[in-house]
């Protein structure tokens, strides 16, 4: 049976902690019986309650996922209407309109299945067998308009691909904005290789959560405007 590793961390962006302001991303992994959840959100900063958006839509994901994997060869596109009416009910009483939030997320099956979706901004990079890829978002097609639970238009907004990984070694990084967007260009693969080694020599999960924490926590001053949110895993 193969080893799995995640590690996760958020941290309050310099300009939110001048400000007084809460931190607008959330994420979360879990294991569960049937595989593992990955999510990570970043609340829009235009909207009141963004806070509340990005946690519901971790939640809405485990939910999701959770109803979804009990139906045989379902495919991975009902998935999707399933989390947003799940995050409609999150949010409630608050008004959609003002809870809009980003979604990244991967559910690793026990069935050796890899489900990735981006819903707006940030990176998620995946490593199959070591190749690395950066998972190719919609929005990076309309870099001027920030997709989210809140505003989306149509569920083909979305960026959905499923992978076979059986016998395979599997890293995945999910990333919102504030760390993807203030990384160099040229050296954002060497970033991503460097923090799975990292995480890979750490031995618990407390030390690894830790070691992302410490990373985003003394980010680049300069570029430590936004709220940064990591989540990593491994399965070797």
């Amino acid at each position: 049976m193969k080893q799995e590793q995640f590690a996760y961390s958020s941290v309050k962006g310099l300009l939110h902690q001048q400000k007084g302001i809460v931190n607008q991303d959330a994420c979360i992994a879990k294991k569960y019986k049937f595989g593992t959840v990955l999510v990570v959100a970043d609340g829009m900063g235009s909207h009141r309650y963004s806070e509340i958006g990005s946690r519901a839509a971790c939640k809405a994901v485990c939910d999701a996922v959770q109803k979804w994997q009990q139906y045989e060869d379902m495919d991975i596109r009902l998935l999707i209407p399933l989390l947003h009416a799940i995050w409609n009910l999150e949010i409630y009483p608050y008004p959609k309109k003002e809870c809009g939030t980003t979604c990244l997320f991967a559910y690793i099956s026990n069935e050796d299945k890899l489900y990735v979706a981006q819903l707006g901004d940030g990176n998620i990079y995946i490593s199959i067998d070591d190749e690395i890829t950066l998972f190719h978002s919609k929005e990076d097609e309309f870099s001027n308009f920030t997709s989210g639970l809140s505003n989306i238009s149509s569920l083909d907004e979305w960026s959905i691909r499923e992978y076979d990984i059986k016998n395979k070694r599997i890293s995945l990084m999910l990333m919102t904005d504030g760390v993807s967007e203030t990384l160099m260009e040229d050296k954002k693969e060497a970033f991503v290789s460097l923090l799975w080694k990292r995480v890979n020599e750490a031995d618990n999960l407390v030390k690894r959560n830790n070691l992302i924490y410490s990373i985003l926590q003394n980010w680049n001053v300069i570029n430590a405007g936004d709220d940064r949110t990591i989540v990593c895993y491994r399965k070797i």
